[in-house]
């Protein structure tokens, strides 16, 4: 049986002092001090972590001050942003999301080799459309080319 748990930090809560845990995490409230959690952390809009954020995954949707490192992956989405240095081995800043600080991820030459090759085989690059495509019937093309 797969325990389906998380801890919940409600929007009117503040903690101070130091989080460990391997239960998923979730803070919609303040945190501040230092947060250590083996699974996922996410910062809902209305969270505030002020500490040193290590976990397994995080996505911030709120804010973060302070420095993370995370095992697998961090995702910044629109509105969340983060003052600190990021240290993940994936990071993912959606549009409309900030960042200030020192990013670095953990490269493996021979990983981003093998993603290229198998990227670069798996893609057909785009192909023009053909002369007949611009005298179909509703294409922009058939109507480029007539005088009115």
């Amino acid at each position: 049986m797969h325990d389906n748990s998380q801890t919940v930090i409600g929007k009117s809560v503040t903690i101070k002092g130091e989080i460990q845990g391997s239960e998923p995490l979730v803070i919609e409230g303040t945190v501040e001090g230092k947060v250590q959690i083996d699974t996922s952390v996410m910062i809902r809009d209305s969270g505030l972590v002020k500490a040193d954020l290590d976990a397994g995954t995080l996505n911030i949707a709120g804010g973060v001050i302070g420095n993370i490192s995370v095992k697998e992956k961090v995702e910044i989405v629109n509105g969340g942003y983060v003052v600190g240095d990021i240290r993940a081995p994936r990071v993912v800043i959606n549009d409309g999301a900030s960042v200030k600080g020192h990013i670095e991820m953990e490269v493996d030459p021979e990983k981003a080799s093998a993603r290229r090759q198998s990227n670069g085989s798996s893609q057909a690059a785009p192909s023009a459309p053909s002369p007949e495509e611009g005298r179909k019937p509703g294409s922009l093309g058939g109507l480029l080319g007539r005088k009115p």
